[in-house]
């Protein structure tokens, strides 16, 4: 009994972590991101402090940067099925609960005339498109220990089934395949482990060979996406526009900051970065890199005033005003273009954990810090320098570590 016990508190205990670290993107941009953070931040924090966990928290597919490389992109696509699997497991509870609710014993129509848990087969393919749209190493190996869960349930509800209707369940499972027709996952467990007696060290066996090659796979991932990237390299800094742009246009935009006395005269007092994000003055995601407000031309502010409403009093008002001021943006978003006529240079310093700067081949090596050292806003069709100032040297999260890409 203390042993079954236990085992639920893992499994809710696994369950509970997951969603916490997964609907991290869905918190940001909500009223509670506060309360949020003040639970999960510390814990992220810790993995991005320890020297050999703080890969963990880094993303192995951007998700603030732009490429228009095919594999990257053709990715995203996937990203699609977050909402598909939510779709079909709310699909695959009706047939379930109208069974159980005319008492029809076993339900054996619909999705479960395929497979014998629908539901977890969707909510994993939902899990994998929340992988991609925020892609930390730390949600990859918490998706890949649900999947585990997930069979770890379907196995004790397949038990308490057998007592419920024993002799029709049996005949059910031999008819009908577990998570997908045919079982090929039971094929490569068979070929891989068969061997091993002990079917519960056999799943360990599986577990950890299984979250090795999805790591190796991620790093590998991370890796591509970096050489990838659409850096423009200087002899002075690398820089990153968020869009891709022509090198010859990034090039002489910097050109112009550098040049400018107002720039030479902070930069002078300043610490040296190694490392400029090149965004639109009104990008949505520079608060991944900066806690500067965001820069919104006098058009956008006075066509559409509740963007700049939603921007400024996101976190205050209650959830009433939360959901009309995110209506009116959600209504506004065909409308409003990203603002081109300011581009906004967020210069970073790249270093080690000894405050040593990170040379250009290494600037998104996996566990550097960064910190945003200055801000230059340059008027995109003149190149004017609209303003030049120093940052806090953290984001609008603190130093909980975000997306470099």
């Amino acid at each position: 009994m203390a042993n079954m016990k236990n085992s639920k508190l893992l499994v809710v205990g696994t369950i509970a972590a997951y969603c916490l670290i997964g609907i991290e993107i869905i918190i940001m941009i909500s009223p509670f991101a506060v309360y949020f953070y003040s639970v999960y931040g510390p814990v992220l924090q810790f993995f991005a402090d320890s020297p050999y966990l703080s890969w963990t928290t880094e993303f192995f597919l951007p998700h603030m940067v732009f490429t228009r490389d095919p594999v990257i992109v053709g990715i995203s696509y996937f990203q699609v099925l977050l909402v598909m699997g939510l779709l079909l497991f709310f699909a695959a509870a009706i047939p379930l609960y109208y069974g159980r609710f005319t008492n029809k014993g076993v339900v054996q129509f619909s999705f479960y005339s395929r497979i014998r848990h629908p539901q977890y087969l969707f909510l994993a393919i939902s899990g994998f498109g929340l992988l991609l749209y925020w892609p930390r190493f730390i949600i990859l190996i918490m998706y890949v220990t649900m999947l585990f869960v997930y069979y770890l349930l379907a196995r004790n509800e397949e038990w308490r089934m057998k007592q419920e209707v024993p002799g029709m369940y049996e005949k059910y499972m031999s008819n009908t395949s577990m998570f997908i027709p045919g079982e090929p996952g039971g094929a490569i467990y068979n070929a891989l482990f068969g061997w091993v007696p002990n079917k519960a060290l056999g799943l360990l066996f599986t577990y950890v060979l299984t979250l090795v090659l999805s790591v190796s796979v991620a790093m590998g991932i991370r890796g591509y996406t970096v050489s990838r990237l659409p850096v423009v390299p200087t002899d002075q800094i690398t820089l990153l526009p968020v869009f891709p742009r022509p090198a010859d246009e990034v090039t002489e935009l910097y050109q112009a900051v550098i040049s400018s006395g107002k720039f030479q005269n902070v930069i002078a007092q300043g610490e040296q970065a190694n490392l400029a994000y090149i965004f639109p003055g009104d990008f949505f995601l520079t608060a991944l890199v900066t806690d500067k407000e965001r820069r919104f031309s006098d058009d956008i502010i006075e066509r559409f005033p509740e963007v700049l409403e939603w921007h400024q009093h996101k976190f205050s008002g209650g959830l009433g005003k939360f959901f009309r001021i995110f209506y009116n943006f959600i209504m506004t978003l065909g409308d409003v273009e990203t603002d081109y006529d300011v581009d906004r240079f967020v210069f970073v310093r790249v270093e080690n954990g000894q405050g040593e700067l990170f040379p250009a081949d290494e600037l998104f090596t996996v566990g550097a810090k960064r910190r945003p050292v200055l801000i230059v806003d340059v008027d995109a069709f003149d190149h004017e320098i609209l303003a030049v100032f120093s940052t806090s040297e953290e984001h609008k999260w603190g130093t909980m570590p975000m997306p470099s890409f």
